[in-house]
């Protein structure tokens, strides 16, 4: 349902929450600051396919 390129970004998204979650002392601030400055719209592009699917 949603687009191959959208499905890679939030594979790599459960990736970090894995290492987050499980292996939070070798979490790096630095990438944790790449993603949320280069990535937010990750999050809107979810949300714009989400709500397509279910024509909103």
């Amino acid at each position: 349902l949603l687009s191959a390129e959208l499905a890679n970004k939030l594979k790599a998204m459960v990736g970090f929450r894995n290492i987050a979650v499980h292996d939070y002392q070798s979490v790096n601030l630095d990438i944790v600051r790449q993603i949320i400055e280069k990535h937010l719209t990750d999050f809107k592009l979810f949300t714009k396919e989400v709500m397509g699917i279910l024509e909103f």
